[in-house]
């Protein structure tokens, strides 16, 4: 009896120390995914709708050529992108073409950034493009992707455009164009992922330059 004791002791003791380890590996993965997540979360602004619709009005320059340095300065601390404090181009630079950064699951669906363009700081292209999509897997089998970080510079037209991102148990976009007279916002979308790994449309607005008003009409 004693001898049976002892056996059932012992592996007690094996079965108690595995399930300590693989917990301490759990923990320890799970802390390396946070990490990760901090560092390519995005802005947190971007999940608020009020906020994104407060970009035309706050950062709008009316009279850009006519506007003194002092007028630009002050216009630019009253925009609420200013408020904005990730760098999403420190993000992108640390980025290899094609690399893959998994995330945190959303929904028990592994998700996972992919860098798919990349500006060559040396082209002479007057267009340049840089992107990165979000991907959706499940037993390793891509279900859905989405753009989530977009830059286009268009250098003839003096035009830029911005997609920039915000993940937690959502995805949040925020889409605008920027040139001399300041932003204005294309659209703001707020995506989910459904059991089957496809982004699902939870709200939005998207807006459009009406020129006989004068400005960005939003719905």
């Amino acid at each position: 009896m004693r001898f049976n004791l002892t056996i059932i002791f012992f592996f007690t003791c094996l079965i108690l120390n595995s399930v300590d380890a693989k917990t301490k590996d759990n923990d320890i993965y799970s802390k390396q995914l946070s990490k990760v997540l901090e560092k390519y979360q995005g802005d947190e602004h971007i999940s608020i709708k009020k906020f994104a619709k407060k970009i035309d009005d706050s950062c709008k320059i009316k009279h850009s050529f006519s506007a003194t340095e002092k007028e630009i300065n002050e216009r630019r601390e009253r925009c609420v992108l200013s408020k904005m404090t990730y760098d999403f181009d420190e993000m992108i630079s640390q980025m290899k073409l094609r690399e893959k950064v998994y995330l945190h699951s959303i929904n028990g669906i592994n998700i996972y950034f992919e860098k798919m363009k990349e500006i060559d700081p040396k082209s002479l292209d007057s267009v340049t493009i840089e992107e990165i999509k979000l991907f959706t897997k499940i037993n390793d089998e891509i279900q859905d992707n989405l753009t989530i970080y977009y830059k286009k510079n268009d250098y003839d037209g003096f035009y830029v455009e911005y997609q920039k991102y915000y993940i937690d148990n959502f995805i949040y976009v925020l889409n605008y164009g920027a040139d001399e007279y300041g932003p204005l916002v294309n659209f703001w979308k707020k995506y989910s992922i459904n059991n089957n790994g496809k982004f699902k449309l939870e709200d939005s607005f998207e807006c459009h330059f009406d020129n006989k008003l004068g400005k960005n009409i939003c719905n």
